[in-house]
């Protein structure tokens, strides 16, 4: 691979055939982005919106709510979704968006390629030389494939990555996978979590086996994710979230699905709304996408029967929860 400068550097490529209609037992609804605000809610799907008062309204913010139904209700000529009981809103207010279909790395089921690795997080073409960014010549790189790292070279106090011969990218480019070495809080041979805040990467550790490992978006810097050592305290499988102030930062998601709560209202959560993983982009949460959040809602503890919500206690403790810089 190092001596053939025309050779892919890609080793796995985004999972494009993924297809969420034949896996509801993961994520059982379809969403929709609020696009047009203030939006109303109505008891009833009706022809005559005048014989109709709306039950609330949604603006103020980012809103997304969860479909009951794929189908479309018509009634005269107004064309309605379902969102929850007794809810329905004009689908000329809501946008219906595809889900992240990207998923990470299970070292005990795929097949991992040997060496150091790393997922593109932006879009980006590979330069012949490190320190030269150059948009010509070299192979293109979608964001979320997978990528082999042979050399780190800095250049004028940046770092670059060589991932083939004459093909160098920006470290910034690449989140990397790395081997965690356990905390001293942590007892050996459990269950514990490493969450990379620098590198935007988790990695789930079974004693010193790593066993998974996935792109992250956790805390924009006012918003920024605590760092410690913590354990899961609490877990459900999905809940509607919301904060902020409305018309500023104001936020709320219907049916977010895998909540991992770690320390306080901090969790590690899916995350239906953007495909974004390897980035900062949340309100101080752990964002993974949805395939990830349901691998690791199953794996971690405490253990979780049917839909309802568990708290950890001595009977049935929390993985640990290791959130570093």
């Amino acid at each position: 691979m190092g001596s053939d400068a025309n050779a892919t550097v890609i080793l796995m490529k985004k999972d494009t055939n993924f297809n969420w209609y034949r896996h509801k037992d993961i994520l059982p609804y379809d969403y929709a982005e609020v696009s047009e605000q203030p939006a109303p809610v109505y008891p009833a799907p009706v022809g005559n919106i005048m014989a109709s008062r709306p039950v609330r309204f949604l603006d103020g913010g980012f809103i997304w709510v969860s479909l009951q139904s794929e189908a479309i209700l018509t009634a005269g000529n107004n064309r309605w979704y379902y969102i929850n009981p007794g809810e329905y809103v004009l689908t000329k207010y809501l946008v219906k968006r595809p889900v992240s279909t990207f998923k990470g790395l299970n070292f005990q089921e795929d097949k991992i390629p040997q060496g150091r690795l790393g997922w593109v997080v932006l879009d980006t073409v590979t330069s012949k030389e490190p320190g030269i960014q150059e948009y010509i010549d070299g192979e293109y790189l979608d964001k979320h494939v997978l990528v082999r790292i042979l050399e780190t070279r800095m250049v004028n106090g940046k770092a670059w990555l060589k991932l083939a011969d004459k093909k160098w990218v920006d470290a910034t480019r690449v989140a990397r996978i790395t081997r965690p070495e356990r905390p001293a809080g942590i007892p050996p041979g459990v269950k514990w979590i490493d969450i990379n805040l620098y590198e935007q990467v988790l990695v789930a550790m079974d004693g010193d086996q790593l066993v998974y490992a996935t792109l992250v978006s956790s805390g924009l810097p006012q918003f920024e994710t605590p760092a410690g050592l913590f354990r899961i305290w609490g877990k459900v499988r999905m809940a509607k979230m919301g904060g902020g102030e409305k018309g500023k930062d104001y936020y709320f998601l219907e049916d977010v699905p895998y909540h991992m709560y770690f320390h306080q209202g901090y969790a590690i959560h899916g995350a239906y709304w953007h495909d974004n993983f390897g980035i900062k982009q949340s309100h101080g949460c752990v964002n993974i996408a949805p395939r990830d959040a349901w691998w690791l809602f199953g794996w971690t503890t405490p253990r979780v029967k049917g839909s309802g919500w568990e708290k950890a206690r001595p009977s049935n403790p929390g993985t640990y929860v290791h959130v570093h810089h």
